[in-house]
């Protein structure tokens, strides 16, 4: 009897499938909690949206952080150190002083050269009044001729001996100033090699300042894109120190020359340094900017499949795949230009792609991948 049982629910079941089996065949739509489980068990991906927008094809190179004026500074006169009123570290403004050296010798030569231009401001004006009155007696024939060029030697004499006595006296003055050492310009001091009390000479490096206001960024870049490289060309610089922050600069000088051994040419990048916040010798990463689209039609690189007979991306319209075979423009870093085979404002798909075909059902996760810039 339990067999028996057994077998008429087994029946039913059967006629139940085939009836289900039926109805499918005959076109009729299925119920939405069928249409659900189906979407359910399709693939997800993540799509993008194809967009108008600039596009930057940049090279990537490794270079140092520099001051953009940096000054070596020694002393023009020789003496004893005085005073040094600054420290590594310190910021001072043009003209600030660095460095004083005692002036107490050059004070006294200052003076004693202004006793000799004095006498020598004296001697000049009598050898002219001895001139002039030689002058009168040489036109009424009171005196020879000789008597009269004796006279004009003498006020040529007096006036050498009088300019002699000027520049001396200007030297003097000069030195005294040079006792007070100023800064050339504004910015840092990092490096003090003297101190106060020791003796000091031009010879000798004092200080050394960097102006990092304003820096540079020195970068090797390939002799392929010599051509395309420009000065007034943007570049966006990282620093290894500061993580998640970029700084953009200005090419402002290109190297003439190849190195033969690299086979790389150099150019100077300035960065504007507001803060200080970049320092001397920071390891910096420059992109520099090579071709650039203003308005290009955009798919991230990550859309693009490499195929048999060149480039193409899957595409979403209704949940259902499409392929559509590209032609590329520029490649940017993230972003290539597209030419045809998308439209603005077509989904890409850029996650899940494996496994993918035409006509496939999809699923597309929450949210759209902005693509970019």
């Amino acid at each position: 009897m339990r067999k028996h049982c057994i077998s008429s629910i087994l029946c039913a079941a059967l006629i139940l499938t085939v009836a289900g089996v039926s109805s499918c065949g005959k076109g009729e739509s299925a119920s939405p909690a069928q249409e659900e489980q189906v979407h359910a068990l399709a693939p997800e991906v993540l799509v993008a949206r194809v967009l108008r927008q600039p596009i930057h094809k940049t090279y990537t190179a490794v270079g140092s952080v520099s001051p953009w004026e940096v000054s070596r500074i020694s002393p023009k006169v020789s003496g004893r150190i005085k005073s040094i009123p600054v420290d590594e570290g310190d910021r001072v403004e043009k003209g600030g002083m660095l460095m004083l050296i005692d002036p107490f010798d050059y004070e006294r030569a200052l003076e004693h050269a202004q006793s000799q231009l004095s006498q020598a401001k004296a001697s000049l004006e009598r050898a002219r009044r001895d001139l002039a009155r030689m002058e009168g007696l040489y036109r009424a024939t009171a005196v020879t001729e000789q008597n009269y060029q004796d006279a004009v030697t003498a006020r040529d004499l007096a006036l050498f001996q009088y300019d002699q006595a000027a520049t001396a006296r200007n030297i003097a003055a000069k030195n005294l100033e040079e006792c007070r050492l100023e800064a050339p310009f504004s910015g840092i001091v990092t490096e003090v090699s003297v101190n106060e009390g020791e003796l000091t000479g031009p010879q000798q490096l004092a200080f050394v300042m960097m102006d990092m206001s304003t820096v540079k960024v020195e970068v090797d870049l390939p002799e392929e894109i010599y051509t395309s490289i420009h000065e007034g060309n943007t570049s966006t610089v990282t620093v290894d120190a500061m993580a998640g922050r970029s700084f953009e600069g200005t090419i402002t000088k290109i190297y003439p020359t190849i190195d033969p051994a690299s086979r790389t040419f150099r150019v100077t990048i300035r960065l504007e340094n507001p803060g200080l916040k970049l320092r001397s010798g920071m390891t910096a990463r420059a992109q520099v900017v090579q071709l650039v689209r203003r308005d290009a039609l955009a798919v991230p690189g990550e859309a693009l499949i490499r195929g048999e007979d060149g480039y193409f991306v899957y595409t979403v319209n209704d949940d259902i795949v499409h392929r559509n075979p590209v032609s590329l423009g520029i490649p940017g870093n993230a972003l290539y230009e597209v030419l045809d085979g998308v439209s603005e404002g077509d989904r890409v798909v850029i996650r899940g792609l494996a496994g993918l075909r035409p006509g496939a059902r999809v699923r597309i996760a929450e949210g759209e991948a902005s693509p970019e810039k």
